[in-house]
């Protein structure tokens, strides 16, 4: 709120000591109400919720609350909770995962008679329990799921300098750090 409380008295009171001081408390009292609308307004629409938003999308969509995730990857998490629909090929299941994670290499998909085996790489693997909820609603009754947690490999890492590597620890390396 650009506009001062004052801007809105008659020229006459605005030189007036009290009715300056008044306006000045109205001022820091407004600012906040206009914060709070914006912080409601936003938590309306998933793209720009915040904190207190995303709980209560995950509240209604009966996600379990998992506070150690970003705030982007809850929003992918809801998103794919939303707009899951079952697939009926294998390409749709694919496109959906591609969906999820942002990108092929992020999991390795292989669908051998009734066994479906899910390779998630390092910067999924803290998202397990969603993408195992998701995928397992999707998939038919008869098709068993199975997901394999894999970290970094040699190739994964190659892909950076050895300067940006001495800023993580070789677990953060092996498991968490996404060089693609």
């Amino acid at each position: 709120m650009d506009r001062q409380m004052l801007d809105y008295l008659p020229r006459v009171l605005q030189i007036v000591r009290d009715f300056q001081c008044l306006m000045a408390v109205y001022q820091s009292a407004f600012r906040d109400l206009w914060q709070r609308e914006r912080e409601n307004e936003d938590n309306f629409y998933l793209q720009t919720a915040g904190e207190q938003g995303l709980r209560h999308w995950e509240r209604i969509l009966g996600i379990p609350n998992r506070p150690e995730l970003d705030l982007e990857a809850r929003r992918q998490i809801i998103a794919a909770q939303i707009s899951k629909t079952p697939p009926y090929c294998w390409n749709t299941l694919l496109f959906v995962l591609r969906t999820l994670t942002g990108s092929e290499e992020a999991f390795y998909a292989e669908l051998d008679g009734f066994v479906l085996k899910l390779d998630l790489k390092a910067p999924w693997r803290k998202m397990e329990d969603a993408v195992f909820h998701l995928v397992r609603q999707m998939i038919p009754a008869n098709i068993a799921l199975y997901i394999v947690l894999s970290g970094n490999t040699h190739r994964d890492l190659s892909r950076a300098t050895h300067r940006a590597h001495s800023a993580y620890t070789h677990y953060q390396l092996r498991n968490e750090v996404d060089f693609t």
